[in-house]
């Protein structure tokens, strides 16, 4: 059950302009994978330590996603945005989002708006009903955005995050 909700983690794609004119388009290709680290021992008695699919998970495994894409499309596409939610059941890991050519950006309010993380905050009202604005930590992020600024014809690239599963 665990990994049905993990498996189901919801990935978005925005593209930005693209050309009306013409026939030419951009077509983005997009596939995820959530993969966890496992160690064996060789046949030297060495401990090798590989990415494995995850087909199934216990609190404090640590999953790796990665969100592979590629452009199919016969033009470049422009502003093209990436959003995935932090699936249910786990937390974000600190500093672990990443993407090639990207800008990323966090959401604490289930992706209604995106932030860079120095700028994620909060407001908490004190016993004095004064309101304080606080920094979000990282395993309150829900959704993780990339912005990519251009994907050529035929070029292809990938991002990810990691998280605990709680």
């Amino acid at each position: 059950m665990m990994m049905n909700m993990i498996r189901n983690t919801l990935l978005t794609l925005v593209l930005g302009t693209a050309s009306m004119m013409s026939m030419a388009a951009p077509q983005i290709a997009l596939q995820i994978s959530a993969e966890k680290e496992v160690v064996e021992v060789d046949e030297n008695g060495q401990q090798v330590t590989r990415r494995v699919a995850a087909t199934e998970t216990v609190p404090g495994d640590v999953l790796f996603y990665t969100i592979s894409y590629s452009n199919t499309g016969d033009e470049a596409a422009r502003n093209v945005q990436l959003d995935n939610p932090v699936p249910q059941a786990t937390a974000y890991q600190a500093n672990s989002a990443w993407g090639e050519n990207s800008e990323i950006l966090f959401s604490i309010d289930g992706g209604k708006t995106f932030k860079k993380a120095s700028n994620l905050t909060y407001q908490v009202t004190g016993n004095d009903g004064q309101t304080e604005d606080r920094q979000a930590a990282p395993e309150q992020y829900n959704s993780i955005r990339w912005i990519i600024e251009e994907v050529g014809v035929g070029a292809e690239g990938s991002s990810g995050f990691s998280v605990i599963v709680q």
